[in-house]
């Protein structure tokens, strides 16, 4: 048992590094948000680990904060994200229609 979860420490160590290397090189705000939430999954599944080698139940309540967290900071910056983008086929209409004379943002 202990073994197993030695190899199983092991690989979330391996995923929380790989995750800070997207977080940091990105290329695309994307990257880093999937890296993000990798970090985050990877630092829940080690609490786990952590409860289940210490054979206590303590840390069930970090678990759901940490696993919420991770949720919640991930759809919110995506949220943000969608809000500050204009949509692909919103730019070429608005621009088509102040071309045109007909836009509705002008007096």
């Amino acid at each position: 048992m202990n073994l197993t979860i030695s190899l199983c420490f092991g690989g979330l160590t391996l995923a929380i590094l790989l995750g800070l290397f997207r977080l940091g090189r990105g290329p695309t705000v994307l990257d880093r948000i999937l890296a993000f939430d990798l970090i985050a999954i990877s630092a829940v599944g080690m609490v786990v680990l952590l409860s289940v080698l210490w054979a206590t139940p303590v840390y069930l309540e970090l678990i759901l904060i940490f696993s919420l967290l991770g949720f919640l900071s991930t759809v919110a910056f995506v949220f943000y994200l969608h809000g500050s983008q204009p949509m692909e086929g919103e730019s070429q209409t608005q621009d088509s229609a102040r071309e045109s004379g007909h836009d509705k943002s002008s007096p």
